[in-house]
């Protein structure tokens, strides 16, 4: 949630399929954040759903009774699938408050007051009843029919590939929060679980690092260098079972599980304009005796970097560092073409390498 409230949460993580600006989103929501002004009336995150509902089926004719009616209908559904799993609508009942706070300033907001609050649940359930009460808004179909909905600017092409993937979705301690479409949980902000794999291969005293660079088809990050292979655990999937799957459709490398290694977990966030991506990282190492790559349609190429001009990224701060193709060329890359995985070799990798080289 980012320090926002419940209702900014949810409203605006819709509200650019309707043309408007986060700013904007963020105004006309603050208000209903903590049950209304703090006074724990109803959840904020249901009165998202509320603004919502108007946006798509909301009339502006006030002698138009029928539309009227199928706007009050549709909220009534909302609020009825909200209290079957929560029991009612109102925040200090979610809460087990007896009152309306006394004061109108807002608790300071830190992982302890998350870890006290069930709003993440909150902030997924309204989601997950937006995008069943109204799945036109996801389906790729025109959205101008809509009214008060403004056409979205991919409304003419076909549904982003990846973007209803199931994800299972965590609260700030890891806690099962339920399963999630994967466009859903990015424009939400809710922790959900990745692998990062690194791959390596030792030549005599040295250890040679794969990363790949990205495409530059890709949406994200087109043309940096990142590790050797990352990628979303399906809901469905096991962590070895995701590292498996996604090594083998990005690099090629059918690997032998047996000598996959786990590292430990890693938090990394990035949250820029509406994107905001908050994983949980089971990270892999994976030693090679011959490395052999066939990169596919989400890779333009592998390279190599020795251990030691990796490190003078890591540790020294270089502004650039050499690597090099598979068939020997050499590549000069500059720290700002790098994807960002901040800490995880010294914590989790280098232990494991050196442990086992000797290196130190």
């Amino acid at each position: 949630m980012s320090g926002y409230n419940c209702c900014q949460s949810v409203f605006t993580a819709y509200s650019d399929l309707f043309g408007l600006d986060r700013d904007t989103s963020l105004r006309l929501s603050c208000s209903f954040g903590a049950g209304m002004g703090r006074m724990r009336e109803v959840c904020g995150t249901v009165s998202a759903m509320f603004m919502i509902a108007g946006l798509v089926c909301g009339n502006t004719d006030p002698a138009d009774q029928a539309a009227k009616t199928e706007n009050y209908e549709t909220v009534r559904r909302m609020a009825a699938a909200f209290k079957a799993e929560h029991k009612t609508i109102i925040c200090r009942e979610i809460l087990g408050l007896r009152a309306a706070e006394k004061s109108a300033a807002p608790s300071e907001r830190t992982p302890e007051y998350y870890r006290k609050r069930p709003c993440a649940r909150m902030v997924a359930t309204a989601a997950r009843i937006i995008e069943d009460t109204f799945p036109e808004l996801f389906s790729g179909e025109e959205e101008a029919g809509l009214p008060g909905a403004a056409r979205h600017p991919d409304s003419d092409k076909e549904a982003v590939p990846g973007e209803q993937e199931i994800f299972s979705v965590y609260d700030d301690d890891g806690k099962p929060l339920g399963q999630m479409k994967r466009g859903q949980v990015h424009r939400l902000g809710l922790w959900h679980e990745v692998v990062h794999c690194w791959m390596y291969a030792r030549h005599g005293d040295t250890i040679w690092l794969y990363f790949q660079q990205r495409a530059a088809s890709k949406k994200d990050f087109p043309g940096f260098y990142d590790l050797s292979s990352t990628g979303h655990v399906d809901a469905s999937e096991e962590h070895a079972q995701a590292v498996l799957r996604e090594v083998r459709e990005e690099t090629g490398v059918k690997m032998d599980p047996e000598r996959l290694v786990y590292a430990g977990q890693v938090r990394e966030e990035l949250h820029e304009d509406d994107f905001f991506d908050r994983e949980i990282g089971q990270v892999y190492l994976y030693e090679m005796d011959l490395p052999e790559f066939l990169p596919g349609e989400e890779v333009d190429r592998m390279i190599a970097v020795p251990i030691e001009e990796y490190e003078k990224k890591e540790f020294g701060g270089a502004p650039y560092i050499q690597g090099y193709t598979l068939e020997g060329e050499p590549v000069l890359i500059r720290e700002e073409e790098w994807c960002r995985h901040n800490g995880e070799y010294e914590r989790l990798v280098k232990p494991l390498l050196c442990g086992g080289s000797g290196l130190k």
